[in-house]
C-alpha cells in the first residue's frame, strides 16, 4: 500500500470522515455543552429554591447526565470508581425523578 491508499483507508474508517483534530473538537464540544446545561440547571434550581419551590427536575437532569458519563467511562476505562459513581448518580437520578412525580402528581 502506498501513502495515499493508507490515508484514504484511514479517512474512511474515521467517524464521519473527521480527522483527529476535528474529532477532539467534536468531543470537547459535548463537554462544553454539558457545562452550559449544568450552569443553567444550577441557576434555575437556585431561583426555584429562593421562591420555595422544589427543583427535582433539574437535579434529575444533572445526575442522569453524570450517571451516563460515568458508566460510559467505566465501559471504556474499567476503573471501579466510574462504576460506583455511575451507580450512585443513577440512584440519585431515579430518586429525584420519582420525587418530581410524587410532588407534582398531587
Amino acid at each position: 500500500m502506498d501513502k495515499k491508499e493508507i490515508l484514504a483507508q484511514n479517512k474512511r474508517k474515521s467517524r464521519n470522515n473527521l480527522d483527529e483534530r476535528e474529532q477532539r473538537i467534536y468531543n470537547a464540544s459535548f463537554g462544553l455543552g454539558a457545562v452550559a446545561v449544568g450552569v443553567l440547571c444550577l441557576i434555575f434550581s437556585v431561583y426555584k429554591a429562593l421562591h420555595r419551590e422544589t427543583f427535582y427536575e433539574f437535579v434529575t437532569i444533572i445526575t442522569a447526565y453524570l450517571c451516563t458519563t460515568f458508566l460510559y467511562q467505566y465501559k471504556n476505562i474499567r476503573k471501579p470508581y466510574y462504576l460506583i459513581a455511575g451507580i450512585v448518580t443513577g440512584l440519585a437520578a431515579a430518586a429525584c425523578g420519582a420525587m418530581f412525580f410524587v410532588v407534582y402528581a398531587v
